[in-house]
């Protein structure tokens, strides 16, 4: 397991640990955003509910400290909520709430992802696509098979649907080939690759993941493209000729340096 993916899983407090803020590409300042979270809401923190600094600069996560529950997220201007009032997302600026703006921001936001700790799915073709997708999502198995029949690459960021589907996640994003392990569950088989045991599934870090590149809407797969166009969910048609005319405008991501 890679450091860095050791020091991302790690447990930011709002009073305590540095060690995801120190592994971050951006210096977060967590009293200050805890502060106009405060002033934002006109609430207190809830008991047991802490900040966070996300992957994503300049935005932070709101996180209860139970198992499975939503976050809530802000960036610290407090101009972009995601989660606070109403599910979802809102954004006060116009230039950045248009379809533009929104494709222009989940550019800037996918450079700042961990690359190195995706899931690599490598075919003949570079990488097309990240996805955030679920061992127990039916249309994710179907978008895998699109992939395949394309020979085309592309970055997993996979989470589950229910608490066993996130259980297979961890258990193939841990596993020594993670890619080979996919590709295995995608084809309805049983992987054989063992588990690491000192490897941790980063499990709110996927989550924000998959708000972040929906865009406040959680529905899996998330098909995210290098120029910002995205797809939710899956079918063959109208998704499959969006992915073919991005194979043939040569829409690529840059092949990683992972063992993944």
């Amino acid at each position: 397991m890679s450091t860095l993916k050791s020091l991302l899983i790690a447990t930011l407090c709002i009073a305590g640990q540095s060690t995801l803020a120190d592994s971050l590409s951006w210096k977060p300042d967590l009293p200050r955003a805890k502060t106009a979270f405060e002033r934002e809401t006109r609430v207190a923190l809830r008991e047991g509910h802490h900040v966070e600094p996300t992957i994503f600069p300049g935005f932070y996560a709101v996180r209860s400290g139970q198992p499975g529950a939503p976050s809530a997220y802000f960036r610290e201007d407090m101009a972009w909520l995601g989660n606070v009032r109403t599910q979802g997302w809102s954004i006060r600026s116009p230039l950045e709430s248009n379809s533009e703006g929104k494709r222009n921001w989940l550019k800037e936001q996918i450079k700042y992802l961990p690359f190195e700790n995706l899931i690599f799915i490598q075919r003949r073709k570079p990488a097309v696509a990240i996805i955030w997708s679920a061992p127990d999502c039916p249309f994710c198995r179907k978008l895998e098979r699109a992939l395949e029949q394309e020979d085309v690459s592309a970055f997993i960021a996979p989470i589950g649907l229910t608490e066993e589907g996130y259980r297979q996640a961890a258990n193939i994003y841990c596993s020594s080939n993670a890619a080979k392990s996919w590709q295995a569950m995608i084809r309805g088989n049983t992987s054989s690759e063992p588990t690491s045991a000192d490897c941790s599934y980063p499990r709110e870090m996927m989550n924000d993941i998959g708000f972040f590149l929906g865009m406040g809407r959680m529905a899996t797969p998330i098909v995210v493209f290098a120029d910002g166009s995205t797809i939710s969910g899956w079918d063959d048609h109208q998704a499959l000729a969006l992915l073919r005319e991005k194979i043939k405008q040569s829409l690529f991501f840059p092949n990683p340096n992972t063992d993944r």
